[in-house]
């Protein structure tokens, strides 16, 4: 009596084998949506604070230059984006480089998936309209 081995097919083996290397390679791909995810909502956050400060300075400028007091402070942290983490922070300095012109420091801070973020813009507002940034 003759018993015939089919060849054929896989053994359980390969097929562990090829479980354990789809495995391998689902978990890292899994592992790179999560970064790139974390890297857009990061990219949210910058663009949110950004504009905030530029907002900011473009309110101060329809405020006029007579409005700023050169050594002063102004908290906007209430008028920030409520999707910006929430120990959010806005501040402006207003100093006074020379007559005539008002410099405006305009600085927004947050903390996003644990790194302290600073978004720093400055601009010049002049006794006739806007200055030229330095």
């Amino acid at each position: 009596m003759r018993i015939s081995q089919n060849k054929d097919g896989f053994t359980l083996v390969e097929l562990l084998i090829t479980i354990v290397v789809l495995g391998i390679a689902i978990a890292g791909l899994a592992g790179l949506y999560y970064a790139m995810q974390v890297a857009v909502v990061q990219s949210q956050h910058l663009d949110l604070a950004t504009r905030a400060a530029r907002s900011e300075i473009e309110a101060l400028r329809n405020n006029g230059y007579n409005n700023l007091v050169s050594g002063g402070n102004i908290d906007f942290t209430s008028s920030l984006p409520s999707s910006l983490p929430r120990d959010k922070s806005g501040t402006v300095a207003v100093s006074q480089p020379v007559a005539g012109l008002v410099q405006v420091d305009v600085t927004v801070s947050y903390t996003d998936y644990g790194k302290p973020q600073t978004i720093k813009l400055t601009s010049d507002i002049g006794v006739i309209g806007i200055g030229q940034g330095q």
